[in-house]
């Protein structure tokens, strides 16, 4: 049951930085894009292999795709312990590990990084990820208590 409640677990911290990242983008002027660094990550991909990148939406869908499944891929390892000293270390680790991972991919993709090239896209981005692994780590206890009842 533990590896369903991490799978579960791993893509609703993944769904709430992506929704707390579009919601930001949307409404607040200065936030990351961090869109473009998948978007740039699949037209890269798909020029390696000579297919047309000709559709904005089709691109945009999948990278949207793609970073939500990375993302919950990242969350679920997360999500292994009910120990607080542990879960405290891991939110901590793989939140910022992520935002890390991002912010470098970020200036290696995109020559003129507007993802994430001020301190205050490098913050938010940091706090996204950390949104999203508390969000997992909670779920993925709230489903380990529950299936120990």
């Amino acid at each position: 049951m533990s590896l369903i409640n991490r799978s579960i677990a791993g893509l609703a911290g993944s769904l709430a930085l992506t929704g707390v990242h579009q919601l930001f983008k949307k409404y607040c002027s200065g936030s990351p894009n961090l869109d473009q660094v998948g978007e740039e990550a699949i037209k890269l991909s798909l020029e390696k292999v000579d297919a047309p990148t000709t559709d904005e939406e089709q691109v945009y869908a999948a990278a949207m795709g793609g970073n939500i499944l990375s993302n919950a891929l990242l969350f679920s390892t997360l999500a292994t312990s009910t120990n607080t000293s542990q879960i405290i270390s891991k939110t901590l680790g793989t939140g910022l590990l992520g935002a890390a991972g991002t912010i470098g991919l970020a200036d290696q993709l995109l020559g003129n990084n507007k993802a994430t090239n001020t301190d205050q896209k490098k913050w938010m981005t940091a706090g996204y990820y950390l949104v999203g692994a508390v969000v997992s780590i909670g779920v993925y206890n709230l489903l380990e208590r529950k299936s120990k009842k």
